[in-house]
């Protein structure tokens, strides 16, 4: 009895984690195909360095950037490398979140905001060591003057460096990792506060467990911008290693170089056009993600979950057993009791 009740709490915790890395990776796509102009333009413009070379694309800003494509490539430019593109970004958002949830509820019970920031930055270092290179072969597809095809993206990775290159900027994307932690770990955060005060606007025993549309928007877009103004010039420095020819410069050398040879302001080149598809990308994609993460639990929940919930040694019901309807509320009373 005992192997079985764990084996339905280790289904039910993988069930938890699929269900919010499918859901988040269906928000990711469709705000992906939405935006994807604006996140071409956004690649290109964190990518152009003087300091480096030239050779980039001299973009005014974000208008500037969607125009000049528009007029020197078409239509069809403005969705450059989409495909790779897509790829990488439903491969690193899955992975990232699927094991930052996993550890998230297998290790605690789901309240304590400073684990979770730890936890789900741990998953997203893990997404980073296996999707690394596809990230790479994108920057390059999209970033290139010569608007190279995949595999010539791959051949030119692998003249480049060999194995490693397809690694390169391993070091800037793990400190990166605290970004989408702490996107994830405030959207959870506001969620939060936006349901605890909701329930005591309405009637005691109503059950308010989901945020509407707006609510959903409007806290993703809070989430994102606190996140990307705290780690923007490190995205910056990133783009540059990952497109650029940077002889071997680390991040500090390559912010240092661009700031000293560019000024200041130069680090953040591009945060319009980030900030634009960043909080509009943000607001659909926990939308979406809201909308639909019961929706896959619902699909891949093993039978028999819906049982009476243990005592933890703490002396608190395990929110882990408890059913969804019951599951939201004790999640929010236990972080107000915090």
């Amino acid at each position: 009895m005992a192997a079985a009740s764990e084996e339905t709490e280790v289904a039910e915790v993988h069930g938890k984690a699929f269900a919010a890395a499918a859901s988040t990776t269906a928000g990711e796509l469709i705000t992906t195909l939405v935006l994807y102009p604006v996140e071409l333009v956004k690649s290109r413009l964190q990518a152009s360095a003087q300091s480096f070379g030239g050779g980039g694309y001299e973009y005014n800003g974000l208008a500037d950037g969607l125009i000049t494509v528009l007029r020197e490539e078409g239509l069809q430019g403005l969705f450059t490398g989409i495909r790779s593109v897509m790829v990488r970004s439903a491969a690193t958002d899955f992975v990232a979140v699927y094991a930052g949830e996993s550890l998230l509820w297998k290790y605690t019970d789901g309240t304590n905001g400073v684990q979770a920031l730890v936890l789900r930055t741990l998953g997203c270092a893990v997404s980073v060591l296996l999707t690394l290179p596809l990230e790479n072969i994108a920057a390059r597809v999209t970033t290139s003057r010569a608007t190279p095809s995949t595999a010539s993206a791959m051949r030119a990775i692998w003249q480049a460096g060999g194995l490693g290159a397809f690694w390169r900027g391993l070091y800037v994307n793990l400190l990166l990792c605290f970004n989408p932690g702490l996107t994830f770990t405030a959207m959870a955060q506001l969620k939060t506060i936006i349901l605890l005060w909701r329930r005591r606007l309405v009637a005691v025993g109503s059950n308010v467990s989901q945020l509407s549309w707006p609510e959903a928007c409007a806290a993703g877009v809070a989430a994102k911008l606190c996140a990307m103004l705290l780690v923007y010039p490190l995205i910056r420095a990133k783009s540059l290693i990952q497109a650029r020819d940077v002889g071997g410069a680390g991040i500090l050398q390559v912010l240092s170089r661009v700031a000293r040879h560019e000024g200041f302001r130069s680090l953040y080149q591009g945060l319009g056009a980030q900030l634009s598809k960043s909080l509009l990308s943000a607001a659909l994609k926990y939308a979406v993600k809201e909308r639909t993460e019961e929706i896959f639990h619902r699909m891949i929940r093993p039978a028999g979950t819906n049982r009476a919930p243990k005592t933890l040694p703490t002396g608190r019901m395990d929110i882990r057993q408890l059913p969804d309807e019951e599951e939201e509320s004790r999640h929010t009373l236990s972080n107000h009791a915090m």
